[in-house]
């Protein structure tokens, strides 16, 4: 290890054993004072300013515990790594995890060299890092991230530092050595910090320079740290309590029968839970900590308002699918796709709804189906009934149905005609009223097979939509193909 000779050690204990690692490192150029005491570790600290104190955890005078405090509450040491050394499952106040270690007695020289020796190997190579003013690279492993980020929030950095581990990325915005916005997938703030904050292997580089960013994020460096490890070791320790992030959801109680007056981030989770039914859909779109959430759908699970099926559970379940290969290369050649029938491919089938409520229940129906792919824009729910992008329903590996509502009324007659093209069908959700003029302008051609459909039990004359119901889905799109094929044959 370079410059050896201007690293200073502290070794605190009354019983004599840390004698043997101290003239290792002595004879390894360190800076070493071995004390007795409390007190006078106390003393040698703020006189020297070591880089790191080993403490007995039962140190006489001035327990380990409260030295660690003392000595934290000062500016010169404020930032002072500890290794505490005690028994099994012996706790110290004030332990930091992202900064300090713990070592097991009955412990042997060699180990705890291997620890001294590690943390100071590690520290060394994060000043490294952070020292230089270009864009560097590394790895996780041999440099921590929080070690990174302390050092940066020191020397008040400016600067991007992008991860990478397997094919996920991540980013983090400093100013001045404050982290001011982070992003994880589909998270951003500090709930992407969080996550991040538990990468302990991949790639990381940091480029220098002002970011031109958003600021997201105003917590202190040092409360973001304590903050997500908290939730860390937490979900850790509750990790057979929760929902796994594959696990499918679904709400047993329909919205309008639960009570009034819950917290509004159960109220977020809930309205969520209508579109999204993987747990780790929800943890993306919904904007509040991933402990948070979890901890909510936890408490929705154990009161039964919510039930869990494994996503395993459901692909080995025999479920026929929604249309057959056959099925859909006849719906491919009558609109002219006969010489492309391994290319992708997607045609539109339309919905139609005079009232709001009625697209309010359409996209629960159809989520309760694993081919769907809702749009992202629709996590806040509908507004309106105008010209919206519901979603995918992926009918084969090449070939999808993309479900698209327009408005209903004669004034947006203009807009109807241009989604003829490339049709699959029109869907005219209905309670029994009569037709809405879209709904007869499109009965009225020729060409567009049209299916009046319900949510409504003794609807006449309509396909009833129920929640999971397979059979009832795919006897609707074979009856949209039959009518698209007969129109073809007239």
């Amino acid at each position: 290890m370079s410059d050896a000779n201007t690293r200073k050690i502290i070794l605190a204990s009354a019983r004599g054993d840390f004698a043997e690692v101290a003239a290792s490192l002595k004879r390894r150029g360190f800076e070493v004072q071995s004390c007795a005491d409390g007190s006078k570790a106390l003393e040698r600290s703020l006189a020297l300013v070591p880089d790191l104190m080993v403490v007995d955890t039962d140190l006489p005078l001035i327990e380990a515990a409260r030295l660690a405090q003392i000595l934290r509450a000062n500016p010169r040491t404020d930032k002072l790594a500890f290794i505490f050394v005690g028994g099994e499952g012996e706790e110290v106040e004030g332990f930091r995890r992202h900064r300090d270690h713990y070592l097991v007695r009955p412990f042997n020289a060699e180990q705890m060299l291997a620890v001294v020796l590690g943390h100071l190997l590690r520290q060394e190579r994060t000043a490294q890092v952070t020292r230089q003013g270009k864009q560097v690279e590394g790895n996780l492993e041999q440099v921590s991230l929080i070690d990174m980020l302390q050092i940066f929030g020191h020397s008040r950095k400016d600067g991007t530092l992008v991860l990478e581990r397997d094919q996920q990325q991540g980013e983090i915005f400093l100013l001045e050595g404050s982290v001011i916005n982070a992003r994880c997938g589909r998270a951003e703030g500090e709930k992407a910090f969080f996550r991040l904050l538990g990468w302990e292997r991949g790639r990381f580089s940091f480029t220098p320079g002002l970011p031109e960013e958003e600021v997201r994020i105003t917590q202190p460096l040092e409360h973001l740290i304590m903050e997500g490890l908290r939730q860390s070791d937490e979900l850790n320790a509750l990790a057979d309590k929760l929902p796994r992030s594959d696990s499918l959801l679904f709400l047993k109680v329909p919205l309008d029968r639960l009570p009034r007056g819950l917290r509004p981030t159960t109220q977020e989770i809930l309205v969520l839970l209508e579109y999204y039914q993987r747990v780790e859909d929800i943890l993306d779109h919904c904007p509040r900590s991933d402990y948070d959430i979890l901890q909510i759908l936890r408490i929705l699970l154990d009161k039964g308002v919510v039930e869990e099926r494994r996503e395993e559970a459901l692909v080995a379940e025999e479920r026929e699918p929604l249309l057959h290969s056959d099925e859909i290369i006849q719906i491919r050649d009558q609109l002219g796709e006969r010489d492309a029938l391994l290319e992708e491919a997607t045609v539109k089938l339309i919905v139609l709804a005079a009232r709001a409520e009625a697209m309010h229940q359409l996209l629960p129906y159809l989520r309760s189906f694993a081919e769907f792919e809702p749009d992202s824009r629709l996590a806040g729910g509908f507004q309106g009934v105008g010209i919206r992008d519901l979603g995918l329903l992926r009918l084969g590996e090449t070939f999808a149905l993309r479900l698209l509502s327009l408005p209903t009324l004669a004034e947006a007659a203009p807009l109807w005609s241009p989604f003829c093209r490339r049709l699959y069908g029109v869907l005219a959700l209905t309670d029994g009223e009569p037709p809405s003029a879209a709904e007869s302008y499109f009965a009225d051609r020729g060409d567009v097979p049209l299916a009046r459909v319900s949510f409504a039990v003794g609807t006449e004359h309509v396909f009833f939509l129920e929640k999971g119901d397979r059979a009832g889905l795919r006897q609707l799109l074979v009856f949209l193909l039959t009518r698209l094929s007969q129109k073809e044959a007239s």
